[in-house]
């Protein structure tokens, strides 16, 4: 096609010129890749939010390490300013930043590079990431006018944050020694004169602040509009991404092959960049669908819609179309504690990503690893064009190909799928390629073979090694490559059962086949063709001359046994590969491989078992034994490099108890505020009579109950309204907005009113409540109460898509009486003057267990009543009780035991929603009627291993026949060995926070 052609040439033409921004040369791009000092690197990102990983900050480093063992050399992270500026003035304008805590940033940039990951920085001020306004604090909703543009109020709200962010990233810059290479401006925004304004600003904060590295900005979704491109003129940033989430959520779908096109049209100046492509997808609130967290249906290894099938076939599609900056969200999701979450989401934010919110590596993790391992040695794919694509390449027009070529030096890469890639057929074809000896059709001998979801990258004129040896072609995919000591080794791997076929130039080959009884050779004109049957892994011995090469031939699912650690070298990226080293050993069987180091003539490896595993390694001939986390390995070396040893797990060790039941439960009454005589003078006094919120104003009564202007930004919060009876009253009608799947209830003078629930997809309800003549206390000060549940504020994607919580509208039926007060309660302290400030302000609600720190380890619950919140307990009729208890783990040294808590639900006509804590931090959000989450992580760290845990939770019934919980147990998501370090992480227990929290003397009902 001619605009194929056309654009083949100017890419080609643009690629010439290295592009910098004018300020360093460290980080350099062109139409084809980043380059990081002088070199060409793909950058293969996994996308971990710092926040998401509550407690303890030394396990970043497991995730860290996780991710670099799986192929990926690049975290992707946003930062929360809503976590670091509860007020707008929080610690002057320098934000909360604290050591020790998920707030410290400087601390999760330290753990990725002592990892050896580059960083992409995405500070905002707007992220969105499905959390409380999408990152922007409860606060900046209270402003005049518009959010996310030009607006002086908004302008003035930003520049604290983002300068303190700015700093911190330029001093972390690679040009300073630090790993972040990128640097976002906005997030997910488009392109218009207040806009360009806004977008301006963020950029030139950045450079004020000592920012030299490249920005970048995400367009929203696949459109890739060009909204702030270097190719459009005007406003715009260094380098323009685009992102795309293409799979179904209930079925397979079709490729996206728009990217390469849109790219040319929109930045050709640039590497195609996807900020963001899907590892998962978000699951919301669900009605009636019950069980797990609702992630299930994406990673399982068979049936789910982004498992390693989808890996295969979806990202190998976007290196096809040129993409060489790519980054997977969410490779670890994570948890929504505390109020982080936002209105759409539920507590788990797992995304179905390849590192589950337990910190499991999944098998999706394998697929991954083989991509990473294959992208950072196929260095001639970097600098390579799109030359044509469709199904005339192959036999069969069931197959599309695209092919990539470097046509500096000849290599040429084709991606072959199913054309209909949701297709599950059995496909056999044959493939023609160019190569430097002419174009061939391959296999010469046999077939291709696409068995449904498959997809592979074939190479031509492939170079490898300290020999330079030329792969012609090889209808087998390439894992990696590698020399270790003079002999270059090269994994090749292809479906089980399926065939290969390779061919090498080589002058002299020598070798023998006599143990491998599926491979066969010929050599004729200075070319080794081996055909051969994948199945377990066979290495072949190939001497020619002075050269000594090993062909490891595997099938895939052998294949995904294997890792490549790098062999850290000296220097200030001496752990990274390519700018550090090159150096890498290969190694089968582990779980994980953490390190891997050569110490004397051992080979030191760190990592993870899931089990006792025969560990095959491939290392220099001055080695000749392996250490496994620091224990030595009895093994034997055979003549092709291999040492083999078995490391014995110790998760199968009778040290490691069984997980402990939950019994013994204390529980107090948590809503004492629904009395009419309780003491609410220590309450805000809600008496404003205008707001900010004018795109979604007041619907009735003549004061603002909106509880973002009264401090309060997430958590249950309790409204408290006064009025003289005049006995005419017959109703109250009340809307209140909470959230999608929120809810409330209504008290009068103690007496239960009813409650009212939204919906999955609904946020606000209007309600009359019923009033008779013996409820009221006519003359006398009534008091109406609503305890309302805050979900979390709504994603700001507009500019004026501000929306309250709280109650929107108010009026008394039946007579002329008005509400005279208007008190509420939200988190103690409110986001100004919290009592934790090591968890932070958004880890609690307004109710009064919380209020009082009952959820913290440490209170005395000694005079609360026994009890349960299960039947025979919970609540006996509406309202809140809140019930602690108790559990010890005693998880040995050496082990990882993720765990968590399973709820059983009860009927679904049952309305209630529990709050569930440990330790103090609240780690999950439970509503009965509205899955699907029955599944709680217990988080690493927060979980106690060896001293007694603290679990609370509140249990809010909102019918006036009661409610409880069917079951609740702790379940394991496995057993690992591994060379973590374990520590009980404990925080500031009850009484030992910053500030004593005052503990009322009421009588709290149960």
């Amino acid at each position: 096609m001619l605009w194929r052609f056309l654009s083949f040439l100017v890419l080609y033409a643009l690629s010439a010129f290295a592009t910098s921004t004018g300020l360093t040369d460290i980080v350099t791009w062109d139409p084809h890749s980043l380059s990081l000092f002088g070199q060409r690197v793909f950058i293969l990102a996994a996308e971990i939010h710092p926040w998401r990983l509550p407690g303890n900050p030394d396990l970043w480093a497991d995730l860290f390490q996780k991710v670099k063992a799986n192929g990926f050399n690049t975290v992707s992270f946003y930062v929360n300013w809503g976590l670091h500026f509860p007020t707008p003035t929080t610690n002057g304008t320098h934000g909360d930043f604290q050591q020790g805590t998920i707030r410290d940033i400087q601390r999760f940039i330290d753990e990725a590079k002592k990892a050896g990951l580059w960083m992409i920085a995405r500070p905002g001020p707007y992220v969105n990431g499905e959390t409380s306004g999408g990152g922007l604090p409860g606060w900046v909703g209270n402003i005049a006018g518009n959010l996310r543009d030009n607006n002086p109020n908004y302008t003035q709200a930003w520049v604290p944050y983002m300068t303190t962010m700015s700093k911190i990233i330029a001093q972390n810059q690679i040009t300073n020694g630090g790993p972040i290479i990128l640097v976002q401006a906005e997030n997910e925004y488009s392109a218009s004169a207040s806009h360009n304004i806004y977008m301006q600003a963020i950029i030139n904060l950045y450079r004020a602040n000592g920012i030299v590295i490249p920005t970048t900005h995400n367009d929203q979704h696949a459109g890739l509009n060009g909204n702030f491109s270097p190719d459009k003129g005007g406003t715009h940033v260094d380098i323009y991404c685009g992102d795309s989430y293409p799979q179904g959520t209930s079925r397979w779908s079709q490729v996206q092959s728009v990217y390469y096109s849109l790219h040319v049209q929109n930045a050709p100046s640039n590497p195609l960049c996807l900020a963001e492509f899907g590892g998962g997808f978000q699951i919301a609130w669900a009605g009636a669908a019950r069980g797990g967290t609702g992630y299930e249906k994406y990673t399982d290894p068979v049936t789910g819609l982004t498992n390693a099938d989808y890996e295969s076939v979806f990202y190998k599609e976007n290196y096809a179309q040129t993409a060489t900056i790519l980054s997977i969200y969410m490779l670890f999701g994570g948890t929504n504690w505390g109020q982080t979450l936002e209105p759409t989401v539920q507590t788990s934010y797992d995304f179905g990503a390849g590192i589950n919110e337990n910190r499991v590596a999944l098998t999706k993790m394998n697929e991954m690893r083989m991509q990473g391992l294959f992208l950072r040695v196929a260095r001639d794919l970097l600098g390579a064009t799109m030359i044509s694509n469709g199904t005339n390449y192959t036999t069969s027009n069931l197959i599309h190909t695209a092919e990539l070529r470097n046509l500096d030096t000849g290599a040429g890469f084709y991606f072959v799928r199913h054309n209909d890639t949701t297709s599950t057929a059995l496909v056999t074809t044959q493939l023609t390629v160019k190569t430097s000896a002419g174009t061939l059709r391959v296999p010469t001998s046999g077939a291709l073979t696409f068995n449904g979801h498959d997809s592979k990258i074939l190479v031509t004129d492939f170079m490898f090694g300290l020999n330079k040896i030329k792969i012609l072609y090889s209808t087998a995919e390439v894992m990696t490559w590698t020399t270790i000591g003079s002999t270059d080794y090269i994994v090749l791997y292809a479906e089980p059962g399926q065939t290969g076929e390779t061919a090498i130039e080589l002058a002299s080959p020598v070798l023998n086949l006599s143990a491998f009884p599926n491979v066969s050779s010929r050599f004729a004109n200075g070319l080794l063709t081996l055909n051969y049957a994948a199945g377990g892994s066979q290495a072949i011995s190939i001497q020619n001359g002075n050269e000594a090469l090993v062909l490891v031939i595997m099938d895939k699912a052998t294949a995904y046994t294997w890792h490549a650690p790098i062999l850290a070298g000296t220097g200030t990226f001496g752990n990274y590969f390519s700018i550090g080293t090159n150096d890498s050993v290969l190694v089968s069987g582990p779980y994980v491989v953490r390190t891997a180091a050569i110490v004397g003539n051992s080979l030191a490896l760190t990592g993870d078992l899931n089990g006792t595993t025969t560990i095959q390694a491939i290392v220099p001939s001055t080695v000749q034994k392996i250490t496994w986390n620091a224990l030595t390995l009895s093994g034997s070396r055979n003549s092709t490099g291999f040492i083999t040893a078995t490391a014995q797990s110790v998760t199968a060790s009778p040290a490691i108890p069984p997980l402990p039941t939950l019994t013994k439960w204390k529980v107090a009454g948590s809503l004492p505020e629904i009395s009419p005589d309780f003491d609410d003078s220590g309450f805000v006094t809600a008496d404003l009579t205008t707001t900010n919120y004018t795109n979604l104003p007041p619907l009735a009564g003549d004061h603002v109950l909106y509880s973002q202007q009264y401090g309060f930004y997430g958590g249950n919060l309790i409204w408290r309204g006064h009025f003289n009876a005049t006995g005419k009253e017959t109703g109250i009608t009340t809307t209140v907005q909470s959230g999608f799947a929120g809810g409330y209830s209504a008290w009068l003078n103690g007496v239960f009113l009813g409650s009212s629930q939204a919906s999955p997809t609904v946020s606000m309800t209007t309600d009359t409540w019923n009033v008779t003549t013996s409820m009221l206390r006519v003359g006398r000060d009534n008091v109406f109460v609503v305890l309302q549940d805050h979900m979390g504020i709504v994603e700001t994607n507009t500019n004026s898509g501000k929306e309250p919580r709280g109650i929107r509208g108010f009026a008394i039926v039946g007579s002329t009486a008005k509400f005279s007060l208007w008190k509420l309660q939200g988190n103690q302290g409110g986001a100004a003057n919290f009592p934790d400030t090591f968890r932070g302000y958004l880890n609690e609600g307004g109710l009064y267990a919380e209020r009082i720190g009952a959820h913290l380890p440490g209170f005395l619950d000694s005079s609360w009543a026994n009890g349960t919140p299960l039947v025979g307990g919970g609540v006996k009729g509406a309202g809140v009780n809140f019930l602690r208890t108790t559990f010890d783990l005693r998880v040995p040294a050496g082990v990882d035991m993720p765990v968590r808590l399973s709820i059983t639900p009860s009927a679904i006509t049952s309305n209630f929603r529990a709050q569930i804590y440990l330790n103090g931090w609240q780690v999950g959000k439970y509503i009965n009627n509205y899955g699907p989450q029955t599944l709680f992580v217990l988080p690493a760290g927060i979980l106690r291993r060896n001293s007694t845990n603290t679990l609370g939770l509140s249990l809010w019934s909102l019918d006036g026949s009661g409610a409880s919980i069917a079951g609740l147990s702790i379940v394991s998501d496995g057993v690992f060995s591994t060379s973590l370090g374990f520590t009980d992480f404990v925080t500031p227990d009850y009484p030992n926070q910053v500030k004593l929290r005052p503990v009322p003397t009421f009588n709290a009902p149960m």
